[in-house]
Order: C-alpha cells, then structure tokens, then sequence
C-alpha cells in the first residue's frame, strides 16, 4: 500500500468495473483536487469518483478552487501539502504515550544514551 495519494484535476476511469484490493483501500488515504471551471474534466466527474471511491471505503479529501483546467489556486498547494504533512508525518502527543512522571531532561538523556550506544543510527 502507499503512504497517500494526491489527485489534481482527474477522473476516475473504470468505474463500472473498478478493480478493489480492501488493504489499500482502508490504509491509503486520498486528496482530491479539482478546478470548478475545468473544461477539459468536468467537475461532475470529481463527484461521481468520489461518491464512488468512499462507497468502496476509501478515506477522501476532496476539495474544489476556482480555477480551470492546469491553472491552479495557491490553496490547492497549501491544502495538498497540509494533507500530506498530516498524513506521512502524524502529530503524536508525548504526554499521551510517556509516563507523566517522566521529564524532558531524563527523555533528552534517555535519547542521548541510546544514540551513543547505536552509533547515532536508528534500528528497529
């Protein structure tokens, strides 16, 4: 499966006969970007992927600008890069997963022992 997946100004082609693997489905989310005045893509053809994506289980984003077809508005970029960050970076709350009693200079030296000891790698 992939990390996510970005769509600018697509389609989706197939759709009556839609190959699906539930794996990726339920594990790759999906940003999907589509100009409202686009002449090339309809944007009916955004709608009906979507709808047709989410009723097999796929997590969609979907967002529309007001643009056309390969022009792009800079809240498209920002939004996709949002999506993205979010998706391969999670925010993770250390209070949620550390011991309360635990303070920043034992989590620093507890960092800084296991780099000395691994060489500065990181392994599973």
């Amino acid at each position: 499966p992939y990390a996510a997946c970005a769509c600018l100004s697509g389609w989706l082609p197939m759709r009556k006969r839609f190959p699906e693997n539930s794996v990726v489905a339920e594990t790759t989310p999906l940003f999907w970007a589509h100009g409202l005045y686009d002449e090339n893509v309809l944007i009916e053809q955004q709608v009906l992927g979507i709808q047709k994506l989410r009723n097999r289980g796929i997590n969609v984003t979907a967002r529309t600008y007001p643009v056309g077809h390969e022009s792009f508005d800079s809240q498209e970029i920002i939004e996709m890069a949002e999506f993205l960050d979010d998706t391969l970076f999670p925010k993770v709350d250390l209070e949620s997963i550390l011991p309360r009693e635990l303070t920043m200079a034992e989590l620093l030296a507890s960092v800084n022992h296991f780099f000395d000891n691994n060489e500065g790698q990181l392994r599973p």
